[in-house]
């Protein structure tokens, strides 16, 4: 992204500023946190650990990280985290007490919640096709049909990761930063992993619901496949 941009400074650390990455988390997680005075302490402290663990939660349906969880309502309890991490951005707007924060929070929740009612219509289309709840049952039974879907899907999953065009809830030009601008250091940093840790699990899924008949079984393929669309999404 350093590269993309022409920014001088990303691109000085290391070799072609591959450290950038490691560093920026070490600055983060040692700076200190700031809580706004008027702010509801308890929930805006919450926030950014719930959409965290929220996000991490999600890579238990992945057959990738925990064969076992695969089981066969996997994806059904993947429809029922991601409809709940809606609340993460909304408790994260109103406890900071600040009305750029919650402008932001709420423009974010009016654009995931109009996406995911076609989001969800598309997968459930999906599930009716393969007849399954499991994620392993499209690793088998995927067809050249279900890419008629894809377009729509991705323009639904750029919607769903706040992804340009649809970044809104991160209106820098009139927002600030969106429901994050109150926060600071580590729970920074925990709403970007949040963020970024969707945005991966999103791109996996995507391969392997479209184009599980061309990954059979190879991982390796499965990677590249999916880093290839994390690629395209940012």
């Amino acid at each position: 992204m350093g590269l993309f941009h022409i920014r001088l400074g990303p691109n000085k650390v290391s070799y072609i500023g591959l450290v950038q990455p490691l560093l920026d988390a070490f600055k983060l997680l040692s700076k200190q946190v700031l809580t706004p005075s008027y702010s509801n302490k308890l929930v805006y402290n919450l926030s950014p650990m719930l959409a965290l663990v929220l996000s991490v939660f999600v890579w238990a349906f992945s057959f990738t990280v925990i064969s076992f969880s695969s089981g066969c309502i996997s994806l059904l309890m993947f429809f029922c985290v991601g409809s709940f991490m809606i609340f993460s951005v909304l408790i994260a707007g109103w406890s900071s007490n600040s009305k750029y924060s919650l402008i932001g929070s709420l423009r974010s929740i009016a654009q995931s919640i109009s996406y995911e009612s076609v989001f969800t219509t598309l997968l459930v289309c999906v599930l009716l096709l393969v007849s399954s709840f499991s994620l392993k049952s499209f690793n088998y039974q995927s067809s050249m049909f279900f890419v008629s879907f894809f377009p729509l899907w991705f323009i639904c999953s750029l919607a769903e990761t706040h992804r340009a065009p649809f970044d809104f809830s991160e209106s820098e030009s009139e927002l600030v930063s969106g429901f994050n601008t109150e926060y600071s250091g580590a729970y920074f940093a925990f709403i970007f992993l949040s963020e970024y840790s969707i945005l991966l699990f999103s791109s996996i899924l995507m391969v392997w619901l479209f184009f599980g008949y061309m990954v059979p079984i190879r991982y390796l393929v499965l990677i590249f496949f999916s880093l290839l669309m994390t690629f395209i999404f940012i």
